[in-house]
């Protein structure tokens, strides 16, 4: 009876050809000082038999694991972060099609970050690291970059100049965003993001002022909530800055599900998303287009964000410089039902509003 594939061992193969282990082992390295009658015989055998170097063993040989990590900071937001989500799916697709494998795991703060990192690297768990959700002064690049141990990252640092990353141009996108909505006749435009620790919102937050200025409008701080990055923060966010005495008639979203959580506040009151309120997200997350109205956002595919940082890491494990491996992408704006021109005045928004809010309490909302 033939032994199951994959359990034939190198001993057996030696046996099979009538040969020393060393020899078979000396072919299947590339060795070339093995005659090559010897060498046909022993290739044939290992066919014939179906044998299958240990995955280990040509692992430690060659110092790799072929596993990538990735730690995911928890904190930021309330519940499961669907871009993450996404992001994941990209890196695992790709690393599949290369037959590489994943580690995924979280860490509750900044600490933990820096703990989970250690073990990992200690234990030789992965052979590299995908770092996202980069902060402005990020202590998993800094501990990385002093071990020198080999990373990608999915955002930048207020230095990126001396490791690889992919990133999008988010002030030059949000820029955009308040030049569109200027366009649509909106001069009162708020802005609803995440925690400035974070270089994405600080560079949205950024992006969001630069595009004011150039449109010669004046910067009101009241305008700009900052939330936790989920569709409860969402929620709230709309709610603080619909609840302005000169409420804005356009949101401008950090990420989809704060937008996602706008739109459920304005439904809460009986508000239109793209005719009452306009809503904007950024993610490009399959799900807005299905939400009640159709979301309208600033893509950026998040599965193609995992692959592409997924296989610029294996460039980086094959030798090539981190600083050549730095790309800024531009993120796409798909307009849908959840943005148009404004059908009231801020004042007359407001109006609506304590109207509204007179006949129908929020206590009980998501927003609480």
């Amino acid at each position: 009876m033939s032994r199951l594939r994959g359990s034939v061992t190198i001993d057996d193969v030696a046996r099979h050809v009538g040969v020393a282990k060393g020899t078979v082992s000396r072919v299947l390295n590339n060795y070339t000082d093995i005659s090559e009658n010897t060498r046909k015989r022993i290739l044939k055998a290992v066919q014939e038999l179906g044998y299958q170097p240990s995955a280990t063993a040509r692992n430690l040989k060659r110092g790799r694991q072929d596993t990538l990590g990735i730690v995911i900071p928890v904190g930021h937001g309330n519940g499961a972060d669907p871009f993450l989500a996404e992001f994941i799916d990209g890196i695992a697709r790709a690393l599949d099609e290369l037959g590489l494998d994943l580690l995924v795991t979280t860490a509750h703060s900044r600490e933990h970050l820096i703990t989970t990192l250690k073990r990992l690297i200690a234990r030789r768990k992965v052979d590299g690291f995908i770092v996202t959700r980069t902060e402005v002064d990020d202590p998993r690049i800094a501990y990385l970059m002093e071990q020198k141990f080999p990373f990608v990252a999915h955002g930048r640092t207020g230095d990126p100049s001396s490791y690889a990353w992919f990133d999008i141009d988010n002030e030059t996108t949000f820029a955009d965003g308040v030049r569109h909505l200027y366009s649509l006749g909106h001069e009162r435009i708020g802005f609803l993001g995440g925690s400035l620790d974070l270089n994405f919102a600080r560079q949205r937050r950024d992006g969001y002022r630069q595009g004011l200025e150039a449109l010669g409008l004046a910067h009101d701080q009241d305008l700009e909530t900052l939330q936790a990055i989920s569709e409860k923060g969402g929620f709230k966010g709309a709610e603080t800055l619909l609840s302005l005495d000169a409420p804005p008639t356009a949101l401008l979203c950090a990420t989809d599900a704060l937008a996602i959580g706008a739109v459920q506040f304005c439904r809460k009151l009986g508000l239109q998303a793209g005719s009452d309120v306009t809503v904007i997200g950024y993610d490009g997350l399959p799900v807005g287009e299905y939400l009640d109205p159709p979301l309208t956002t600033f893509s950026q595919s998040a599965q193609e964000a995992g692959g592409r940082v997924a296989r610029m890491l294996i460039d980086v494990l094959d030798g090539k410089s981190p600083q050549s491996l730095q790309a800024l992408a531009k993120a796409k704006l798909i307009r849908r039902a959840s943005d148009g021109a404004p059908s009231m005045t801020s004042e007359a928004l407001a109006l609506a509003l304590r109207n509204r809010l007179n006949q129908q309490p929020l206590s009980g909302s998501k927003g609480e």
